[in-house]
C-alpha cells in the first residue's frame, strides 16, 4: 500500500456491529474515498466466530484500504479472536491471519499484558518489511502500552509506515483531564519520534439521552453539545489528525430486546439534535422524523442515505427502519458524512479555535 497517512484528515473508529457498519457501508464512494476507518473486528449477531465480521465489514469497504483491530470486550470477544492475541512467536497467529486476508488492510499491532516488547516490536517490524507495509496502533490508555510504542515506532525504517491512534475513549466527563493526558502523551511520543503521525479518536454521544431532553419539549426532543471536534481543536489542528466514535458512545450495553422509544437523531457540525417519541411500535419514527425536518428543513437538501431515510420516514415509508438499530446506522452515515465536509474545509482563521468554553 502505497498512501500516506497525511493525506487523510479524518479517522473514525468503528467496531464491526450490524448498525456501524451499515453507516459506512451506506456512505457516498466519495466519502469512502476520503477516510481510511478503523475497524475493531468482534462478533457478530448469531455467529460464533469473526468470519461473517471480517466479511462484512470488507464488503462495505468496496476494495478501499482499512485498519483491521481487534476487540477486548468480552460481550464480543470469541474464540478466535482470543487466539489471534496470543503472543507466542511474536504474534505469528495475528501475522498469518491478516497475510491470508486478500483485501488492503492496515493492521493494528496487539499489545497485550502477556507479550514483551521485543513481541512487539518484531511484530511492527515484520508488517512494515511484508507487501503490507503500513501499521496502525492504538493506545487506549494514557499509561499503559505506551512504552512498548514508542520502542516499536522507534524501531521502524520510517515513521511514515505508521499511524498511531490514541483513544481518549468517552470524553464528556472527563474533557479537561483528556485534554491533559492526550498533550502529555503526545510529547512523549514526539520527544522520541519527532514525526511520529498521531491521530486522536475521542467520542461524547452519551448512553443515554435523557439528560438532554429540553424540558419545555415534554420529553419529546433534545439537543446535545458535541466535544469531540472542540477536544481536536484544543489540542491543536496543526498537531494531530482528528477522529472519532462515528456519533457511537464508547461502551455498548448489550439490550434484550423489548419495548423500546422510537428516536432519530441529526448531526449538526457541533451537536446531535434529536427527536423521541414513546409509542410501544415502529409509528413513532414517522412523528419524529416529520418533527425533525420541520425543525430543521436543510434535512431535505441533505443526500446522505441517513437523511433520505428521514426523508422517507416522514413520508410514513419505514420499511427496513423500523428498528432502533437501523436509526444509529442512519446516525453514523451523516456523523461521518458531515465530519468528512469539515474535515475537509481548509481553516485560515486559527485564532477562531484558540479558546473553548468545555
Amino acid at each position: 500500500m502505497t498512501f500516506d497517512f497525511n493525506d487523510y484528515n479524518y479517522y473514525p473508529n468503528l467496531r464491526s456491529r450490524p448498525a456501524e457498519v451499515k453507516g459506512f457501508c451506506e456512505l457516498a464512494d466519495a466519502c469512502k474515498d476520503a477516510i481510511i476507518p478503523t475497524f475493531t473486528l468482534g462478533k457478530w449477531p448469531r455467529q460464533e466466530d469473526s468470519r461473517t465480521s471480517l466479511s462484512e465489514i470488507i464488503n462495505a469497504s468496496g476494495g478501499r484500504p482499512l485498519i483491521l483491530d481487534l476487540t477486548s470486550d468480552p460481550a464480543y470477544l470469541t474464540k478466535d479472536i482470543y487466539e489471534l492475541k496470543n503472543p507466542d512467536s511474536n504474534f505469528k497467529s495475528w501475522r498469518n491471519f491478516i497475510e491470508r486476508i486478500e483485501h488492503p488492510v492496515v493492521p493494528t499491532i496487539q499489545i497485550n499484558e502477556d507479550s514483551k516488547i521485543s513481541q512487539v516490536i518484531r511484530q511492527a517490524r515484520h508488517f512494515e518489511n511484508s507487501g503490507l507495509g503500513k501499521i496502525a496502533f492504538k493506545i487506549q490508555s494514557f499509561s499503559d502500552q505506551a512504552n512498548n510504542i514508542i520502542a516499536a515506532l522507534s524501531a521502524l525504517d520510517s515513521a511514515d509506515n505508521a499511524l498511531v491512534i490514541i483513544d481518549a475513549g468517552y470524553i464528556r466527563d472527563t474533557v479537561h483531564a483528556s485534554l491533559a493526558g492526550c498533550v502529555t502523551l503526545i510529547n512523549s511520543i514526539r520527544d522520541e519520534v519527532d514525526n511520529a503521525i498521531i491521530s486522536v479518536t475521542s467520542t461524547s454521544f452519551p448512553s443515554s439521552v435523557m439528560p438532554f431532553i429540553d424540558a419545555k419539549s415534554k420529553g419529546k426532543s433534545g439537543i446535545i453539545d458535541m466535544l469531540e471536534t472542540k477536544l481536536h481543536a484544543a489540542i491543536g489542528r496543526e498537531a494531530v489528525i482528528y477522529g472519532d466514535h462515528g456519533s457511537i458512545h464508547s461502551r455498548v450495553y448489550t439490550t434484550k430486546g423489548g419495548k423500546f422509544i422510537a428516536r432519530i437523531d441529526y448531526p449538526l457540525n457541533d451537536a446531535w439534535v434529536f427527536e423521541r417519541r414513546a409509542d410501544t411500535n415502529s409509528q413513532g419514527y414517522i412523528s419524529a422524523a416529520q418533527d425533525l425536518i420541520e425543525s430543521f428543513p436543510e434535512i431535505l437538501e441533505d443526500d446522505t442515505w441517513g437523511a433520505r431515510k428521514i426523508v422517507s420516514a416522514a413520508s410514513g415509508d419505514i420499511d427496513n427502519m423500523k428498528q432502533p438499530a437501523s436509526w444509529i446506522a442512519a446516525r453514523v452515515n451523516m456523523h461521518i458524512s458531515r465530519q468528512i465536509d469539515l474535515t475537509s474545509a481548509s481553516v485560515t482563521d486559527e485564532e477562531d479555535f484558540d479558546e473553548f468554553d468545555f
